[in-house]
């Protein structure tokens, strides 16, 4: 089933997310594949559906939250400010909270993400919990971005709709934990801005 990504179909999503099923959406990047980050369970569905276990990124509300998930020192929060929300992934320092372990698995280190799209900062909003962003793809292939191919090929998944950039190569990972920043990933995001 499709849904637009709006307000009138966020209170469903939620519903979704609460009762433990996986949902496709929108980001400024490509679609994400979006469960309860403190979930262990579905996040288990997820790898299965995806064919891999590697760490996941999660997406939060706004940079304040990310204090309960990773250590941010004030040199870090200023980049961090200039990135989100934007086209990145940040990698920090993690912290112990009640993210499922399958978040991080063994790296000492946590994936966050702040979408410049109002509708997944909505859904954690109203969550009151962090989601998982993934791609929508098996491993080995290229992330789907075309929601009727989405529903043919994940067709359990429940998609929310809204306009994406087609041509997106995803976010770009920066690893703000080393002296000198590292891109680890070249997304749509420019770095060193």
């Amino acid at each position: 089933m499709i849904y637009t990504a709006d307000n009138k179909f966020l209170d469903y999503a939620v519903s979704l997310l609460e009762d433990g099923d996986i949902i496709a959406y929108p980001t400024d990047t490509l679609y994400g594949i979006g469960v309860d980050a403190t979930n262990t369970d579905v996040i288990h569905k997820v790898n299965h559906i995806k064919g891999r276990t590697q760490p996941l990124s999660i997406i939060l509300e706004n940079i304040e939250d990310i204090h309960k998930y990773a250590e941010m020192s004030n040199t870090q929060q200023a980049e961090i400010k200039n990135l989100f929300p934007g086209p990145y992934t940040v990698l920090l320092k993690k912290k112990e909270s009640d993210l499922s372990p399958l978040i991080t698995l063994d790296s000492p280190l946590i994936g966050i993400r702040i979408p410049k799209h109002p509708f997944p900062i909505q859904l954690v909003k109203a969550l009151g919990k962090p989601i998982i962003t993934t791609s929508i793809n098996r491993h080995g292939t290229e992330p789907l971005n075309d929601i009727s191919q989405v529903a043919i090929d994940f067709p359990d998944i429940i998609i929310f709709e809204d306009q994406v950039v087609k041509n997106s190569k995803g976010s770009t990972i920066v690893d703000l934990t080393q002296n000198k920043h590292k891109v680890i990933r070249v997304g749509d995001g420019k770095y060193p801005l």
